[in-house]
C-alpha cells in the first residue's frame, strides 16, 4: 500500500511540473503574439523574409541589420519598406511588428511577388487593399450597387473568394466583356490596388480579323518551311508585315518571300471594315509537278515570281454573319528569267461568313465557323486569265474540360484557266495526313473534297482524315488516313498513315504553329 500511495504522489508531482513548463513556455508565445508593442520599444532583431536578403542594396541591407538595437520607429519601419518596393517594383513589402517578452520587440518585413497566386498564400493580413478601379467600361456603365460592393473590399485585407464572385457579376452585367482581375502595388508600403479589367471579346465584334498564320512546319516528304507575321494592333486595326520562307504546306508551289497587310474593323461604323494586302514571292517548282504539266494543256505556265496586291471591303449583316467584296491584282512573271513575259491573274472577289459560339453552363462550349469565297478571272479587269473558283469551307469544334473534338470540311470547283496558285491540293500538315501531295496530284486538281475528325485527350490527339482532288473528266479517287500525335499548345507532332493504299507508309509532321481565324476553331 506504501508502494501505491508512494508512486502516486510521483505520478502528480511528475504531472505538475510538466504542466507548470508548458505554462511557462506558452506564456511568452501567446505574449509574442501581441503585435502592438508602442514606439520606443527595443528592436531585438531584425529580418525580412519572402526574398532573399542578399538581393537588397548594400545601404538597405545595412540599414535593415542596424535596427537591431535601435527603439521601434514605425515611420522609419514603412520607409524602409517604401525602399524594398523600389529597389524591386514586382514586389510588395509589408511589415509586422511582434512584441516579446521582457519590453523588447521583433521586426519582419515581409515581401512578396505581385501575382495573384502569391498574394492568396501570404494575405494573412499582411496586404491591405489601398483602391478598387474598373477599367475598359464608362463609368457610368456601373451601376451605384455594384460599385459599392467594388468599394467594399478596401480598407481590408484582399478577400479573393469575394473579388471572385465580384468578377463573375461583372461578367453577367457585361457578358460581350472578358474580365481579368489583376493585382498592383499601392501608393503605401504593405498596400495593393485590385483593378478589374474589362476587355472586349472578338465575338461580340461586328467583323473579325482576317485569319493569319505563324509557323514553322515540317513535313517528312516536303521538308521545312515557315511563315512569320508581324502583328502591330491598335485595336479596331492591324499592321503586318508577314514573311514566308520555303513554305511549300498550302499550295501546289513552294514559295518564299514577303509582303504587308492593313486592315481595319471600324470605318465610321462597327458593321464596315477595309482590308489590304501586298505581296511578293518567288517560286520553286517540284519535279513531279513539271513533269506533270503537260499532261493538262489547259494549265497555265507555271511561274518564277507572283506580286499580287489586294483590297477588299468588308460589311456585317449581323455579328455572325458578314459578307466581303474586292479584286486580286496578281502579275506573274515567266518562269525563264531571261524572258520580261508575264501574265496577268486579275480577279472579284466576293466572300461570306458565318461564325458562332455557343458556351454552356456546364463547361462545353462549341464553335462553327463556316465561309464561302468565289473568285473569279475576267477581261474586265485586264486579266490573261478567265477563270472561276469557288471554295467551301466549315469547322466545328467542341470543348468539355480536356476533352477536344474537331470536325472540319473543305469542298470546291475551278473552271476555265486558273493559274497554279488557284488550284486545290491535299496532303499536307492539315489535309490527308499521311499522303504526299505530290503523289496525289503533283499538279493539282480543279475539284476538291476534304472531311477531317480529331479527337484530342490533353495534349494526346487521334485523326482520320478523307479527301479527294481530281480534274473534270478525269476519275476521282476517295482517300483515307489516320493517326496519332502530341500538341502541347502551338507544338505538334503527328504521324499519318495511307488506309486504302497497297504500299504501308508513314508521314512525320511536326513544328510550330499559331492559328488565327474568325473563331478560333482551326487546330493543327
Amino acid at each position: 500500500m506504501a508502494h501505491l500511495l508512494l508512486s502516486w504522489v510521483s505520478m502528480r508531482l511528475l504531472t505538475g511540473t510538466i504542466v507548470a513548463t508548458v505554462l511557462a513556455f506558452a506564456a511568452p508565445l501567446a505574449h509574442a503574439q501581441e503585435t502592438n508593442p508602442p514606439d520606443g520599444t527595443t528592436i531585438s532583431f531584425a529580418r525580412v523574409s519572402g526574398i532573399d536578403f542578399s538581393r537588397l542594396s548594400p545601404g538597405l541591407q545595412e540599414e535593415v541589420s542596424k535596427l537591431a538595437g535601435s527603439s521601434l520607429d514605425r515611420q522609419k519601419l514603412r520607409e524602409l519598406a517604401a525602399r524594398i518596393e523600389t529597389e524591386h517594383p514586382r514586389y510588395v513589402a509589408a511589415v509586422r511588428v511582434i512584441a516579446e517578452p521582457g519590453g523588447r520587440a521583433r521586426v519582419v518585413f515581409v515581401v512578396a511577388r505581385i501575382r495573384e497566386a502569391e498574394l492568396q498564400a501570404n494575405i494573412n493580413a499582411r496586404y491591405i487593399v489601398e483602391d478598387v478601379e474598373i477599367r475598359g467600361v464608362p463609368e457610368s456603365a456601373i451601376t451605384p450597387e455594384m460599385r459599392a460592393d467594388l468599394q467594399a473590399l478596401t480598407g481590408r485585407p484582399l478577400d479573393s473568394e469575394l473579388a471572385e464572385r465580384l468578377a463573375t457579376r461583372l461578367s453577367s452585367s457585361f457578358p460581350d466583356y472578358g474580365v481579368e482581375r489583376r493585382t498592383g502595388r499601392g501608393s503605401q508600403p504593405g498596400q495593393i490596388r485590385v483593378v478589374f479589367q474589362l476587355t472586349r471579346t472578338e465575338q461580340s465584334r461586328w467583323l473579325r480579323f482576317e485569319p493569319l498564320e505563324a509557323n514553322a512546319l515540317y513535313h517528312s516528304d516536303q521538308g521545312w518551311g515557315a511563315k512569320m507575321p508581324l502583328t502591330m494592333s491598335g485595336g479596331d486595326f492591324q499592321i503586318n508585315p508577314h514573311f514566308a520562307i520555303d513554305v511549300g504546306d498550302d499550295l501546289i508551289e513552294e514559295y518564299g518571300g514577303f509582303g504587308l497587310r492593313f486592315e481595319s474593323r471600324k470605318l465610321g461604323t462597327e458593321r464596315l471594315g477595309v482590308f489590304f494586302d501586298w505581296s511578293t514571292f518567288d517560286q520553286t517548282w517540284r519535279d513531279q509537278t513539271l513533269a506533270a504539266l503537260p499532261a493538262y494543256p489547259g494549265v497555265p505556265a507555271p511561274y518564277r515570281n507572283r506580286m499580287t496586291v489586294t483590297p477588299l471591303v468588308k460589311f456585317a449583316i449581323t455579328p455572325q454573319l458578314s459578307v466581303g467584296g474586292g479584286v486580286s491584282i496578281a502579275e506573274l512573271d515567266a518562269l525563264d528569267e531571261s524572258s520580261s513575259d508575264s501574265q496577268m491573274a486579275n480577279a472579284a472577289i466576293g466572300t461570306l461568313r458565318f461564325n458562332q459560339r455557343w458556351n454552356r453552363t456546364s463547361g462545353v462550349r462549341h464553335d462553327l465557323e463556316a465561309a464561302f469565297t468565289v473568285r473569279a478571272g475576267t477581261t474586265a479587269l485586264e486579266s490573261d486569265l478567265v477563270y472561276e473558283r469557288y471554295l467551301g469551307q466549315a469547322d466545328y469544334a467542341l470543348r468539355s474540360g480536356k476533352h477536344r473534338v474537331f470536325v472540319s470540311s473543305l469542298f470546291g470547283g475551278i473552271t476555265g484557266e486558273a493559274p497554279l496558285f488557284e488550284r486545290f491540293s491535299l496532303g499536307d500538315s492539315r489535309t490527308l495526313r499521311g499522303w504526299n501531295k505530290y503523289d496525289i496530284a503533283p499538279a493539282g486538281g480543279d475539284r476538291v473534297f476534304h472531311a477531317s475528325v480529331d479527337y484530342r485527350y490533353g495534349v494526346l490527339a487521334l485523326f482520320l482524315d478523307s479527301g479527294s482532288v481530281w480534274d473534270t473528266g478525269t476519275d476521282r479517287k476517295l482517300r483515307f488516313s489516320t493517326g496519332f500525335g502530341f500538341s502541347p499548345g502551338p507544338v505538334f507532332f503527328m504521324v499519318g498513315f495511307p488506309l486504302n493504299t497497297d504500299e504501308f507508309g508513314a508521314v512525320f509532321t511536326m513544328g510550330l504553329r499559331f492559328t488565327t481565324s474568325a473563331v478560333g476553331v482551326r487546330k493543327n
